[in-house]
């Protein structure tokens, strides 16, 4: 009705009562826009510092304030050089967490505090004490200035107070045959990088503790960001043990196009993975457990591996080795061999005839009567004349037995001989008596 009677006397300077509709309307925008501004700025109130690295900064953050710290970092391709955050909340019973975000130039990092990490059936663990590493962005000029900031803020209404520390990882990276020792935790995480030397394809990770417990787990990555370094997330990428005291990972260059790599060492929140006894189940599910202290102090070394060439010369060595016994078990049955053969050669000439050998064996010519004493070299029957052939024979015969003779020092003593010999060298110094009973024991031996 009204906008009709304003049609219809459109012609009137009035329109009755709805004359004031806009300018109500233009006034109600105009101060709801300057309360959102001023809530706005109220409520985004950003502070942001110029840092340095290794001082430590004493801040309080709240829902109405927010606090930038800046780093100038100078990064150079030569040299690798690792920076650390490590942030400690002060303030207990805080309900809202503080949020720390690192913004790098090709990386960011985030992770609030208290740090709650899950370990097995969801236990929640709090960390109040956090230390990450962050990544190292890749670079080709010689030396490159870069700003990354560290953003600090919180949805809590009360202040909670904080310290914040950067510092500058000296020893980031670790060099060949080096053991180099170090402390981590489940929310202090620590990596350090690796790069092959000229010569070396193949590489050994060594991680040792001299303590057993809590557990950790060693991990290989390539060099990326972000880093997979927590326990929630350290499987993710890469390759990674399990361990207690002792841990070890072969590592070779092919696998890694940038001939580098990080070591990562994670302590887990639970020692369930290494055998280790599991914490009872708290009484709420959503209670968190005091993880207590679960630092571990940490040796890490990397030694190059053996190359093909010894594995090579090792293989040879042990087949030379079978080879010349071989050979020398051939050379024995060869000198053997020959020595049965002389043996022979010696016992029975070869220019000896069947007859000549058998007469030397006590037998006749035929071999089965044996001969009597008085045939050898025997004269006619009738004892008048000598008979040539029989002379002639006799002969032969005894240049044979002295041929056969003189190869007796060829021929093996046996032991009784031997035996016999010695006991008559004994007898000379004994009594005659007792020498005369020793010989004819030996003798009847």
């Amino acid at each position: 009705m009204v906008l009709r009677s304003c049609w219809k006397s459109r012609h009137k300077n009035s329109c009755g009562p709805a004359g004031w509709i806009r300018p109500a309307l233009l006034w109600f925008c105009v101060t709801q826009c300057v309360c959102g501004i001023g809530a706005v700025e109220e409520s985004t109130h950003v502070i942001q510092k110029e840092a340095e690295f290794d001082v430590t900064y004493n801040d309080t953050v709240t829902s109405q304030n927010q606090t930038i710290y800046a780093f100038n970092h100078t990064i150079s391709r030569n040299k690798t050089e690792g920076v650390r955050v490590t942030v400690d909340v002060l303030s207990r019973g805080s309900d809202s967490p503080i949020l720390f975000v690192v913004r790098q130039k090709q990386a960011v990092l985030s992770f609030q505090i208290p740090l709650i990490l899950r370990g097995l059936y969801q236990r929640k663990y709090p960390y109040n004490h956090v230390g990450r590493t962050l990544c190292q962005p890749p670079t080709r000029a010689s030396s490159e200035n870069q700003f990354f900031f560290v953003d600090v803020s919180t949805l809590s209404s009360q202040g909670t107070n904080y310290q914040l520390r950067v510092s500058r990882v000296e020893s980031f990276t670790l060099q060949t045959d080096t053991k180099f020792s170090f402390t981590a935790s489940p929310s202090q995480p620590q990596y350090f990088k690796y790069v092959f030397p000229d010569g070396v394809d193949t590489v050994i990770v060594k991680v040792n503790s001299d303590m057993t417990f809590p557990c950790s787990v060693m991990s290989i990555q390539d060099i990326q960001c972000p880093v997979y370094d927590l326990d929630n997330n350290v499987a993710f990428i890469g390759m990674y043990q399990t361990m207690t005291k002792k841990g070890a990972i072969t590592v070779q260059r092919k696998d890694f196009p940038s001939n580098s790599f990080y070591v990562v060492v994670v302590v887990k929140t639970e020692d369930e993975a290494c055998g280790g006894p599991l914490r009872f189940y708290p009484l709420r599910p959503d209670e968190l457990i005091d993880a207590g202290n679960r630092s571990k102090l940490i040796d890490v070394v990397v030694t190059p591996a053996i190359n093909s060439e010894v594995y090579v010369r090792g293989m040879l060595f042990i087949l030379g080795i079978f080879l010349s016994f071989y050979l020398l078990v051939l050379l024995m049955t060869c000198v053997e061999n020959k020595r049965m053969k002389n043996r022979e050669v010696f016992q029975i000439p070869a220019d000896m005839s069947p007859a000549e050998t058998a007469s030397l064996l006590g037998k006749n010519g035929d071999g089965q009567t044996a001969a009597s004493p008085y045939e050898y070299g025997s004269f006619a029957d009738n004892g008048s004349t000598l008979s040539s052939e029989a002379i002639t024979d006799s002969a032969t015969s005894t240049d044979n037995n002295y041929g056969y003779i003189g190869q007796m020092p060829f021929k093996r003593r046996t032991i009784l001989y031997h035996l016999h010999h010695i006991a008559i060298g004994i007898g000379d110094t004994l009594p005659q008596n007792r020498f005369n009973s020793c010989t004819k024991s030996i003798s009847t031996v």
